[in-house]
């Protein structure tokens, strides 16, 4: 091999434009324009042609840094390998695993998929990123995202659309100490530093419009009388005062008697936030329609889903099929606002707290207090819930309770 390092700085100061060998393939290049820089000028073992690589313009790319980074490519040579094919390959494998913001997000997700509810294969952990972020810089490095980047994209819909923006910047925070954990060189308060910018969120939340109980009992015997899945399903909703996607889920096997299990993994919360299923007792009522329900049954699930709205990976009736039931009325209102509906009547009706908000599904005792005091009032909502079945058919008014007393409370 020609002997190394035959350059002497006297040499890189030179204007005359031509090339001058340092040995082992790298030339210094003075252009005609005075432009200076470095190159790897060697023949291929692959084609037997001559490749020249560059490396960089002086003097960015010191001498030092330049003959290592041909020592390199001299290796690579010696393998039988053509160095330029091998840089465009690495460029490109780096191109696609590079730390970008979206790779971090997908890392963060994948650390913790197994806490979300389905694994989050619903894809509303992504939709917020999705929309509004990852199409205009999730192709950054995740280094370079500064919070300026974040209020560019979060800007327009910070106050018009709170929830998304407010899903976006959580999910963001999630990726970012993700990056952090990876030992990458980001700051750790790169969100906090872009909400802060963005200012203040006025509170938009408003409740979930709910229909008064005066009109319950007409618009209850109106789905009676249309009979479909999504009907029923609502019906079941008015009458256990359950979430709808609940209800959506319900399975036969899940009923023993007048009792459904709601399994864990069906209720709202965190994955592993609830150990056990909750009893709901059901009335009469509810047993009539869940009777009427059966024959429409398929993969076990009472209200399956409808070829129309369905996704290959829903064995239920789809999340919209009961408000889209409630537009089609023109109620105004939506399914989960009969939950709202029967809070009130229970608090106007002075009926036990911790019964209703158990019904519902809410946690009424702190952590210690709930390990130790595990009652779930059955019997007690079992009353209840007959009364508010009384009426929402318009068997009783909503200030009479003398057919079914309720347990002293």
């Amino acid at each position: 091999m020609p002997s190394l390092f035959r350059l002497k700085p006297a040499q890189l100061r030179s204007k005359t434009p031509g090339k001058l060998s340092d040995g082992g393939g790298l030339y210094f290049i003075t252009s005609g324009s005075g432009r200076k820089s470095w190159a790897y000028i060697y023949t291929s073992p692959i084609t037997g042609k001559r490749r020249e690589m560059g490396l960089g313009s002086y003097p960015a790319v010191p001498i030092q840094q330049a003959r290592e980074m041909a020592a390199k490519w001299r290796a690579v040579k010696e393998e039988g390998k053509d160095p330029v094919a091998q840089r465009n390959r690495e460029q490109l494998e780096a191109q696609e695993h590079s730390l970008t913001l979206k790779y971090v997000l997908e890392q963060a997700f994948e650390a913790r998929k197994s806490g979300l509810k389905g694994e989050g294969v619903n894809g509303r952990w992504w939709s917020a990123l999705n929309t509004h972020v990852l199409p205009k810089i999730g192709s950054k490095p995740i280094e370079e995202v500064s919070p300026a980047d974040l209020i560019k994209v979060l800007k327009p819909i910070w106050h018009s659309k709170q929830e998304v923006a407010k899903k976006a910047m959580q999910r963001l925070k999630i990726g970012f100490a993700h990056a952090v954990d990876m030992g990458l060189d980001v700051r750790l308060d790169t969100t906090e530093r872009a909400k802060r910018l963005l200012g203040k969120q006025i509170s938009q939340a408003e409740p979930f419009p709910s229909m008064p109980l005066s009109d319950v009992p007409a618009y209850y015997q109106k789905l009676d009388e249309l009979g479909t899945v999504q009907a029923r399903a609502l019906q079941l909703v008015i009458l256990t005062s359950r979430r709808s996607g609940e209800i959506r889920r319900m399975r036969l096997s899940d009923i023993v008697d007048d009792v459904w299990n709601v399994p864990p993994e069906d209720m709202k919360g965190r994955v592993g936030q609830h150990q056990k299923p909750q009893r709901i007792p059901l009335t009469e009522e509810a047993l009539r329609i869940i009777e009427l329900s059966k024959p429409h049954v398929r993969n076990g699930y009472l209200f399956p889903r409808q070829a129309k709205h369905s996704r290959a990976r829903d064995l239920f009736l789809h999340e919209n099929a009961m408000s889209d039931l409630m537009k089609a009325h023109e109620t105004g209102y939506v399914p989960h606002g009969f939950r709202a509906t029967f809070r009130t009547w229970a608090a106007e009706m002075n009926l036990p707290y911790d019964a209703a908000e158990i019904q519902q599904g809410h946690e009424v005792r702190k952590k210690v207090e709930r390990s130790y005091n595990q009652a779930d009032l059955l019997e007690q909502r079992r009353v209840i819930m007959q009364n508010w079945a009384d009426v929402v058919t318009g068997q009783t008014k909503k200030n009479v309770l003398q057919l079914r007393p309720l347990i002293a409370h």
